[in-house]
């Protein structure tokens, strides 16, 4: 294999990690290195001939081989079919349209696997995810270490360019505007490292050798050590280098020096940190941290040691074994957009990104007395007897609605008495029997979409609709009653919340302004908006914010793809922000527990991290590894991930995932002893 073609894989890895989708089908399509093959079904399921074709055709052509020639005679075929029944419905007699091209799609599979042409371009190399920007990080790391003068707090501005520290004027220039910074200030965590991707362990106080002792040696350092020791953090926003660790005789264990902005001059704090071992650490309570003069190069600390009170940090634990069922599925669906548990515990709902609607229920028996979901006994795909799926109406592709959205929005709710459904996929709002499936009644045909919709606590026949053009309706679908309608946001609404205990509604849009209405007179109470780094921004379009009220009411926790906050619901205060590190994956999704003690937060490569809501410092972090089947772990990001996340209502150690691919895992992680640890303090 050639190193283009591994750089362009990696490319497209990039792509897949940063949601950069129509990027990557067009490099596929350039290159012809990758055949997307979900990407392909995908364009057939909904009915994209035109797009199908070209994207084929960039890979084969019709006259190619019989492999070929049939591929593009199935798509040509049930085009021309769709077309005759639009026009002579009573010639219809191929049946539903999404059952024959599930066929088409399965059929075809089959051929392309076998078609030469496509041999071994339909499956993604295994590539340990983030690959790409980890050997910008070697590379860089490299650079640093032949620098003339390095810099213990060198800044990385640009890959443009060889990095090259100042020479020793410019430092000293450097130095004299550190020098002037009165405040110290330490990110919350040590977050993934903006050129490695990672973050050393933290090592307990009593497993680190005293910075005395005799037999303390500094480690020679070599290119093949920049891995292990050259480790780099990112403090508020800024891009620090650790120097050469220091390591007992046995090199198994030592600490590295942190470059840190401090008052003085070649001040910086010594942290116990694990060379090997990759975690990410988060703030806690009260410890003990060191702090020691070291020389600009690096070399080992000397004896002078300053004490100084610190809160305390707990190392973020690697969650190796989880407790988990693949909900089980005859119905083919892609990708699971709202995931909810019913309110008795006992089933699981999910609406697909094509609009179909997939019910689970667990039922009692010797392993599950109280028939609540478990991992121990696999849920029934509940389906009436006469066979009815909840299917959406969706809007169609390239129409002028789906190019005003540039997505199809899908919403999902479930009535506090778990008997009926109300969702949308970016068509007309659907009531559902979550019994017999059947569809009560269908209101409201955009435009505008429904983006997200709530039961009114008090009243199963009103809801609230978040609409595409910022408007928020309190509506009774029962009467057909439009109760109020709100304005007062300026982007598309994306989460709704009613608090009865308070009498309100929380709201927020696309543009993260978060706003509270009273629930009695339907009026403006307070608004505000997320804090979002410059740096951290991205397109309005791809980052959806919501929002979830904690048990009592009193908080609610905003989730962005750039960070988890928690405000208090009356007064929107601020109490709590954590937010992603540059160079960090973003957040797919994010919940409550039950208890409202943890917060379960997915991340778009997969990692599931669990964050302590009372300081919102994570705890502990799962690999998909410990969630998935050997059949859906994924060689590179992007296969298959997790989308919406969903907590159980009654077990705090329970959570349920929507995946990229269409199925729903639900799974209780074996949550290893918290061990504390010393480290940097909370900033928030």
């Amino acid at each position: 294999m050639s190193l283009s073609k591994d750089l362009v894989l990696l490319m497209l890895q990039f792509c897949a990690e940063e949601n950069l989708k129509r990027t990557a089908h067009m490099l596929e399509q350039e290159t012809g290195y990758f055949f997307d093959l979900e990407y392909f079904e995908e364009l057939i399921l909904h009915g994209n001939w035109e797009e199908a074709e070209e994207y084929l055709s960039s890979f084969t052509l019709v006259e190619d081989n019989k492999y070929s020639t049939k591929i593009y005679f199935e798509i040509r075929k049930q085009k021309f079919l769709e077309a005759l029944d639009k026009e002579h419905s009573e010639l219809t007699s191929y049946g539903d349209t999404l059952t024959v091209r599930r066929s088409i799609i399965n059929e075809m599979r089959a051929v392309i696997q076998a078609n030469p042409i496509l041999h071994g371009k339909t499956n993604f190399p295994p590539i340990n995810k983030s690959r790409l920007r980890r050997l910008i990080n070697q590379s860089l790391n490299w650079q640093h270490k032949h620098c003339a003068h390095p810099h213990p707090q060198p800044h990385i501005d640009t890959l443009f360019t060889d990095h090259k520290c100042p020479g020793p004027d410019n430092i000293m220039q450097q130095n004299q505007l550190e020098n002037e910074i009165s405040l110290v200030t330490m990110s919350t965590e040590l977050s993934a490292s903006p050129l490695t991707g990672t973050t050393p362990a933290v090592k307990p106080l009593n497993e680190v050798m005293s910075p005395t002792d005799s037999s303390s040696t500094c480690r020679q350092d070599s290119a093949n050590d920049v891995d292990k020791d050259e480790i780099l953090a990112t403090i508020e926003g800024r891009e620090l280098l650790q120097t050469s660790p220091c390591v007992s005789g046995d090199s198994s264990s030592g600490y590295l020096t942190e470059s840190f902005r401090k008052l003085s001059v070649n001040q910086m704090p010594v942290l116990p940190l694990q060379t090997v071992v990759p975690a990410r650490n988060a703030a806690s309570e009260e410890s003990l941290v060191m702090w020691q003069n070291i020389s600009a190069r690096g070399a080992c600390p000397n004896n002078e040691l300053t004490k100084m009170e610190m809160p305390q940090i707990s190392k973020v634990v690697e969650v190796s074994r989880c407790e988990y069922v693949i909900l089980p599925s005859l119905v083919q669906t892609n990708t699971i957009r709202r995931l909810l548990y019913s309110h008795s515990g006992n089933g699981v709902v999910a609406l697909a990104e094509d609009g179909t609607h997939l019910l689970w229920k667990w039922e009692k028996n010797d392993d599950n007395i109280n028939g609540e979901a478990s991992t121990k006994s696999t849920p029934a795909l509940y389906q009436p007897k006469r066979g009815l799926l909840m299917i959406n109406d969706t809007p169609p592709r390239n129409s002028s609605l789906d190019d005003q959205l540039l997505f199809v929005p899908s919403t999902l709710t479930l009535s506090k008495n778990d008997a009926y459904v109300i969702s949308s996929s970016g068509a007309v709002i659907s009531l559902y029997n979550a019994i017999s499936f059947k569809e009560l009644r269908s209101v409201m045909r955009p435009p505008p979409a429904a983006t997200c919709i709530v039961f009114y606590p008090p009243d199963n026949n009103v809801i609230a609709i978040g609409r595409h053009d910022a408007s928020i309706l309190i509506f009774n679908i029962r009467t057909d009653e439009l109760i109020s309608k709100l304005k007062g946001h300026s982007k598309r609404v994306t989460g709704l919340a009613f608090s009865t205990t308070l009498n309100v509604l929380v709201s927020c849009a696309v543009d993260t302004e978060i706003i509270v209405w009273d629930s009695r007179t339907w009026e403006k109470k307070k608004s505000t908006v997320l804090q979002i780094s410059g740096g951290l921004l991205g397109s309005a379009e791809l980052s959806e914010t919501s929002i979830e009220l904690d048990k009592d009411h009193n908080h609610f926790l905003a989730v962005h793809d750039t960070q988890l906050a928690i405000y208090e619901t009356l007064t929107l205060r601020r109490v709590k922000q954590w937010t992603i590190a540059n160079f960090c994956t973003r957040i797919s999704h994010a919940t409550y527990s039950c208890d409202s003690e943890m917060i379960y937060a997915a991340m778009r490569d997969g990692i599931i991290l669990v964050l302590d809501a009372s300081d919102l410092s994570p705890r502990y972090e799962i690999d998909p590894s410990a969630y998935l089947p050997p059949r859906l772990r994924p060689c590179y990001v992007g296969v298959v991930d997790p989308v919406v996340i969903a907590a159980h209502p009654k077990k705090k150690n329970q959570f349920a995932l929507g995946l990229s691919n269409g199925e729903v895992v639900v799974v209780e992680p074996v949550f290893p002893t918290q061990v504390k640890l010393a480290g940097l303090p909370s900033s928030l």
